[in-house]
């Protein structure tokens, strides 16, 4: 199918890295108008990115299609400017949940950072109860932000670490006292672990892999 996204990419002729930015699902129940008036706006999120030099690609009118993302993920492999072994998720709440589901459907994802991750449905493929049933697993490391603001989402939120905990050999946790849309503004401090779990990605220990921007 088609899928529409909000995209830009740094000048130049790359190949650079990409980030693909699921946001939370409170930008689609609100629309743009009004995420934008309270301080969500995604088009700051991808220029964020476009300044580190990323090319930064956000699925929009997405709800929970999951093919949104892996759908933008083909479109990108096909690029030339595209580093295709470059390729990072970042999602918050159930975008942060479709970015998972999105790893195992299509297997060629670098790197995934959920913020506030929490599952969407009681039953069917969405839900937490189906991915625990699943037997699969992956090598793609994993930094988890979780959020400590009220009790039904820490709730939440731990039941997706605990399955995280399962399917990824490399889950990084990092636990913030705040709000959830304290993290829909990409300048707050929560960014500084997002750069650093991104840059390791990079400069790997051994020293064979470097940054390509």
């Amino acid at each position: 199918g088609s899928y529409k996204a909000l995209m830009g990419k740094p000048k130049g002729k790359g190949p650079f890295p990409v980030i693909i930015y699921s946001y939370d699902e409170f930008h689609d129940w609100a629309g743009p108008k009004l995420a934008n008036k309270i301080g969500y706006n995604l088009k700051e999120v991808a220029k964020y990115f476009i300044k580190k030099g990323y090319i930064c690609v956000i699925p929009v009118d997405r709800f929970r299609k999951v093919n949104a993302i892996i759908g933008i993920a083909k479109y990108l492999e096909r690029k030339s400017y595209v580093s295709k072994n470059n390729i990072h998720l970042i999602g918050m709440s159930e975008g942060a949940f479709l970015n998972y589901i999105a790893t195992f459907k299509y297997p060629h994802f670098k790197s995934m950072i959920s913020i506030g991750p929490i599952g969407i449905n009681d039953k069917g493929y969405l839900s937490l109860s189906h991915n625990l049933r699943i037997n699969n697993n992956s090598n793609i490391p994993v930094l988890f932000l979780m959020i400590r603001d009220v009790g039904w989402r820490i709730n939440e939120q731990s039941k997706v670490y605990r399955l995280f905990k399962t399917k990824f050999n490399s889950v990084k946790l990092i636990t913030y006292y705040k709000e959830k849309r304290w993290f829909w503004n990409i300048n707050h401090k929560y960014i500084k672990d997002i750069n650093n779990f991104l840059e390791s990605q990079y400069n790997l220990p051994d020293g064979k892999t470097k940054n390509t921007y």
